[in-house]
C-alpha cells in the first residue's frame, strides 16, 4: 500500500529554552541554553547536578508526573492552534510517545501517564506509541497508515525528563551523563513536543497553514547493542534509511537540511556516521546536522518530534533554504526510524 504524505498544520513544544513551539525553535535558532545547576540534585561526583530544566515547573516535581505536566503543556498548546479544526473534525486520533521502561519510569507510569493525557485531550482517541528517542519518528509511520484508513486528523505528543533520582542513579552507574571525567556523556534534559498531521484535503477545508508534508518515513530494529565487542555499524538505522530511499525520487530529493540525536554519546555519533557511509545519496553534506541536544540538552522520547518541529520553523521563518529535511534517531532498546519532511507552503 502506497501511504499518505500527510501536511503538518501546527506544532507545539515545550523545554528548558521554550515555551512554545516558536519560543523553542527561535532559542535554539539564537544558539541559547539553560544549562543550569539543579537547585538540590548533585552528581555521583558530589557537586551539583547540570541539567536543562524547565523553569516553570516546581523541581520538586520529579519523574512521570513531571513527564505528564510537560505533555499536557503541549496538548494546550496544539489544542488552541487546533480549536477551529477541532470543531470540523470527527474521529481525531492522537498517539503518546514516551521514554522507553527505566529505573524513575516503567511501564505502570506509561499507562498512568496516558490516562491522565487521554482525560485531557479533545480528540476521541490517545494511543500509546513506540517509546525512547526513535519512537516520535516511529509514530509517523502509524499515523501514515490511519490517515490512509481515513483519519481526518492525527496528533502526536512525545514527553521526557530525566530529572528523578532513581533515573539519574542508572544513568550515573552507566556514566552516561556527562561530567569533567566522562568523556562520551550528555546533560539530561526534558521536553515535551507535538505536531498535527491532516490530508492536504481536509487541511485545505479547514483554513490551516501547510507548515510541512511528510514525504517518506522509516524504522527499523538495530540488532546491535551499544555495548556489543564492534559498537554500532549503523545497520538498523541505514535500513530505516532505505525504506525512505524506496519512496523518493534521488538526487532530485536529497535531503538539505539533517536533524538527529547526537548528544555527545559515542555509540550515537558512529551509529549515524556508519548509517551515513551505506546511504550517502540520501543528503548533500552528512555532517551538517543540527541536535536539539545543542539547545536541550538530551530529551529523549521528545527528540524526534522536537526535530520534525525545528525544520518546519526553519522553513516558516525563512532561514533554511532547503526543500527537504531528514530526521533520525534512535532507542537505547534497538528501534531506530527516520523521517523525510518537505517545505511546506507557508
Amino acid at each position: 500500500m502506497t501511504l499518505p504524505q500527510p501536511t503538518i498544520v501546527a506544532v507545539a513544544a515545550r523545554s528548558s529554552v521554550g515555551l512554545t513551539a516558536e519560543s523553542c525553535a527561535a532559542a535554539f535558532r539564537a544558539g541559547i541554553d539553560r544549562v543550569r545547576e539543579h537547585p538540590f540534585m548533585v552528581d555521583a561526583a558530589g557537586e551539583p547536578l547540570r541539567c536543562a530544566m524547565d523553569a516553570r515547573l516546581d523541581p520538586r516535581l520529579l519523574g512521570a508526573p513531571r513527564v505528564t505536566a510537560l505533555a499536557l503543556a503541549v496538548i494546550e498548546e496544539l489544542s488552541a492552534k487546533l480549536s477551529s479544526a477541532l470543531e470540523r473534525v470527527l474521529g481525531a486520533r492522537a498517539l503518546l510517545v514516551l521514554p522507553e521502561a527505566r529505573p524513575g519510569f516503567d511501564d505502570a507510569d506509561a499507562e498512568s501517564t496516558l490516562r491522565t493525557v487521554s482525560s485531557a485531550t479533545p480528540w476521541a482517541s490517545v494511543a500509546l506509541g513506540p517509546r525512547g528517542h526513535a519512537g516520535g519518528l516511529a509514530v509517523l509511520d502509524m499515523a501514515r497508515r490511519w490517515i490512509a484508513e481515513g483519519a481526518p486528523l492525527v496528533v502526536i505528543i512525545a514527553a521526557d525528563s530525566y530529572l528523578d533520582a532513581d533515573t539519574l542513579d542508572w544513568l550515573e552507574e552507566d556514566r552516561r551523563l556527562h561530567r569533567a571525567d566522562i568523556r562520551s556523556g550528555f546533560t539530561p534534559g526534558e521536553a515535551a513536543a507535538g505536531l498535527a498531521l491532516m490530508p492536504e484535503r481536509d487541511r485545505r477545508a479547514a483554513g490551516l497553514p501547510a507548515l510541512a508534508r511528510v514525504r517518506a518515513t522509516g524504522q527499523a530494529q538495530e540488532r546491535r547493542s551499544r555495548k556489543s565487542e564492534a559498537g554500532l555499524l549503523g545497520e538498523g538505522l541505514a535500513e530505516a534509511l532505505q525504506h525512505i530511499i524506496a519512496e523518493v525520487r534521488l538526487p532530485e530529493e536529497r535531503a538539505d537540511g539533517l536533524y538527529g540525536d547526537i548528544n555527545g554519546e559515542r555509540h550515537r555519533s558512529e551509529d549515524w556516521g556508519f548509517a551515513l557511509l551505506r546511504c550517502p545519496e540520501l543528503v548533500r553534506d552528512g555532517s551538517a546536522y543540527l541536535t536539539p541536544a545543542a539547545a536541550c540538552g538530551d530529551i529523549g522520547a521528545a527528540t524526534g518530534v522536537m526535530s520534525a518541529l525545528l525544520a518546519t520553523q526553519a522553513w516558516a521563518r525563512g532561514y533554511s533554504a532547503g526543500e527537504g529535511a531528514l530526521i533520525w534517531s534512535g532507542s537505547d532498546g534497538g528501534l531506530r526510524a527516520a523521517a523525510l519532511l518537505q517545505r511546506g507552503e507557508v
